[in-house]
């Protein structure tokens, strides 16, 4: 990925505190507000303990996540480690999910241009 593009993905996650996570598995489709941190081209979100996102999770980790300026399909995992991203107090009842991105969709609301600029990520 061209750095260019990798920068301007960063900026964009880094720039959003809250999102929705849609995920789909054995407790159905679920869609939900939950808070995030951008971390270079990752999104960390935090998911309740009883979400069934978590149980959908655990069998298939593709998501979409969504603001109103963009659209990111990836992939998710459970983060142990994440003490720098939210504070004691947000992860008490919560666990972090790091999603790595597959492809980002820039929406023309967050954008110069009039369409909507997409942005592959490396496998």
């Amino acid at each position: 990925m061209l750095d260019r593009l990798r920068d301007r993905a960063a900026q964009i996650l880094a720039e959003t505190d809250l999102c929705t996570l849609a995920t789909t598995g054995p407790a159905g489709l679920q869609a939900a507000m939950v808070r995030c941190a951008g971390r270079g081209t990752s999104l960390y979100l935090l998911v309740p303990n009883t979400s069934d996102h978590l149980f959908n999770l655990e069998t298939e980790p593709e998501v979409a996540v969504t603001t109103e300026t963009w659209q990111l399909h990836g992939t998710a995992d459970l983060v142990q480690d994440s003490t720098d991203l939210f504070s004691t107090e947000q992860r008490r009842w919560h666990t972090v999910v790091r999603i790595t991105p597959v492809r980002l969709h820039i929406l023309p609301l967050s954008s110069p241009a009039n369409y909507t600029e997409t942005i592959d990520f490396d496998g």
